[in-house]
């Protein structure tokens, strides 16, 4: 017979992982620092280390193979999916029979012609580079479902993600007054916004709407944990001052912190995805809840209200919506910020890119040198299309944005699940984060390029996995079953 849910987590318990997990949050705190990771030694960093602590959990749960099994067998879908996204670019860079190629990617035979052994890739090093760090993620995503088995792992995890954010938004903005302006890893880098220690005021936004929308699940949690149903103003006025009192004040002090410096990236996308997402996912969750709907309308009204209206226009929210009003459809309008056309033009060239090269793409990673082939003369060069779903697709072929189309619609259904069947605060305020947080991104995405940059993309990995192990954790308990050294 397999073994039960409680069984699998008393046999979980005993495997000794915990520097495994340790070491996943020190990667969280350290993959945006090198300027978001997105230079070619800091994303070796990156592979090595989710190397590193793969296989440390292999070694860790050594003699409990079936307690590992019984723990994954209900994942296995999510692991599945991404997995073969994964695959597609050591396919891509794998020299295959002229046939083989000629059939499905009669291009990529056609430049290969006479140059050397044909393969998918038009770009093999990048693309071998890309299959790498691909895997990276792969990697790190299993390591977290394997680590993150109870209430306070989860619960950590969620704060060291807020601690980080907290920690880009305060030197972004301390260099921001400082109007910093130097040269990094060959990357000129000038804080006329607030960029934390990204180059491109963009990324810096999406990764603020990562962390924010982690941060926001955690105070529903948080909120979650008051039993006090008093009416009597006594009773409602000491409640009111343990709330100043008390780490849930903390917390909301770094939401604040969080919202100005996402304000203060001016990213227009970056505002907009985050706000809209904040509704969209708040309704959905005041609609799924019961005792703590009161309590969640009042902090995602305080949100709006006292973020937006208050902090926003007192640190210059006015600015984005300037920028926004600003902005033309078409490069000769006479708007002074970057034009719709302009910006879509990258993934308009790219969608060429996708009808030539539909089932396997142009190669992980080619998209900067292929882009070359398909722009006009009078246009400037872009290295990313602007457009996630865009560039995936050219990158990775049609086949690859759906299996990633795939697992993020799992991954979302996986958090409303959550939020329809569990009843326990932590385990929903998760959910919460994770929804927003890929809602968020999701809408970003449009106009940007967050999935490109390794510290936006594995963060966002990592969240999701949060999701899966949300609705893995053993009910009741409240922290659920743990050890002293836990």
């Amino acid at each position: 017979m397999p073994e039960s849910p409680a069984a699998s987590y008393r046999s979980s318990d005993s495997v000794r992982d915990q520097w495994v997990f340790y070491g996943l949050l020190g990667l969280l705190c350290w993959i945006p620092l090198p300027l978001g990771s997105n230079r070619t030694f800091a994303a070796g960093i990156v592979i090595v280390w989710a190397v590193l602590l793969l296989g440390g959990a292999l070694f860790a749960w050594r003699n409990h193979a079936a307690a590992m099994a019984e723990r994954l067998r209900p994942l296995r879908w999510p692991i599945v999916l991404l997995g073969l996204f994964v695959l597609i670019p050591w396919i891509q860079i794998f020299p295959w029979p002229a046939g083989v190629i000629g059939a499905l990617s009669p291009e990529a035979l056609a430049v290969w012609d006479g140059v050397g052994p044909p393969r998918f890739t038009l770009d093999p090093y990048q693309t071998q580079f890309f299959a790498a760090l691909s895997f990276a993620y792969w990697a790190v995503f299993v390591v977290a479902l394997l680590t993150i088995r109870s209430h306070r792992r989860l619960d950590l995890l969620a704060l060291v993600i807020v601690g980080s954010g907290v920690f880009q938004a305060i030197i972004g903005a301390l260099l921001f007054s400082f109007g910093a302006n130097y040269t990094l890893f060959f990357s000129e880098v000038i804080h006329d916004r607030v960029r934390g220690s990204f180059v491109y005021h963009n990324h810096m936004a999406g990764y603020m709407e990562l962390c924010l929308s982690v941060g926001i699940g955690l105070m529903l949690a948080r909120l979650g944990d008051d039993s006090s149903g008093s009416r009597h103003w006594r009773s409602r006025m000491r409640g009111a001052i343990d709330f100043m009192l008390s780490p849930k004040m903390l917390l909301r002090l770094m939401l604040v912190i969080m919202v100005i410096a996402l304000v203060l990236t001016r990213s227009r996308m970056g505002n907009g995805g985050f706000f809209a997402a904040l509704i969209v996912v708040g309704l959905l969750y005041i609609v799924l809840s019961r005792k703590t709907a009161p309590k969640a309308v009042a902090l995602i009204a305080s949100l709006i209200i006292i973020d937006v209206v208050v902090i926003g226009t007192w640190v210059g929210l006015e600015k984005v919506v300037s920028r926004v009003q600003e902005t033309s459809m078409t490069i000769e309008g006479e708007g002074r910020e970057e034009s719709v056309e302009l910006r879509l033009s990258a993934a308009r060239h790219a969608m060429d890119m996708v009808q030539d090269f539909p089932v396997l793409g142009t190669g992980a990673g080619s998209f900067y040198g292929t882009y070359l082939r398909y722009r006009t003369p009078r246009e400037g060069y872009f290295d990313h299309a602007h457009n996630d779903y865009v560039e995936i697709a050219a990158d990775f072929g049609l086949p690859g944005l759906g299996l990633l189309g795939a697992f993020v619609a799992l991954t979302l259904a996986a958090g409303v699940r959550v939020l329809v069947k569990r009843r326990s605060s932590l385990p929903r305020g998760i959910a919460f984060g994770s929804l927003m947080a890929m809602v968020a991104l999701i809408i970003h995405s449009w106009v940007d390029f967050n999935l490109q940059i390794p510290a936006n993309a594995l963060t966002l990995v990592v969240i999701m996995a949060m999701a899966w192990c949300a609705g893995a954790l053993p009910s009741g308990g409240g922290q659920g079953r743990r050890r002293p050294s836990e």
